[in-house]
């Protein structure tokens, strides 16, 4: 027997708009609905993620926040998730601290 398998992918739309002090931010959309954005954040002139990003569900609502010092994780690092906040702090790409936040809805 003869098996032919066809794979489809899609690709993800990505905008890129160049700003100030050579930095270059892009806009990620989801692959299947590329009116949704996906996750944003910015490049510098070595093409390094830089800077803040921000990552999305297909809600809209924010998953993550990163920042980068020139292709490095540095700073504190937010991850959303339904009940909890997690919060790692980088510093030269090495988790340094981390830290559960419980979320209460009164």
């Amino acid at each position: 027997m003869l098996f032919c398998i066809t794979a489809f992918s899609q690709e993800q739309k990505a905008v890129y708009q160049k700003m100030e002090n050579n930095l270059v931010k892009v806009t990620y959309y989801f692959a299947d609905n590329s009116t949704i954005v996906e996750r944003e954040g910015y490049f510098n002139k070595e093409g390094k993620l830089h800077d803040t990003w921000i990552s999305y569900d297909l809600q809209g609502n924010k998953k993550a926040i990163a920042t980068y010092n020139n292709g490095i994780k540095e700073g504190v690092w937010t991850y959303f998730k339904t009940d909890k906040i997690n919060v790692v702090t980088y510093q030269g790409n090495k988790i340094i601290h981390v830290e559960e936040k419980t979320l209460v809805v009164n």
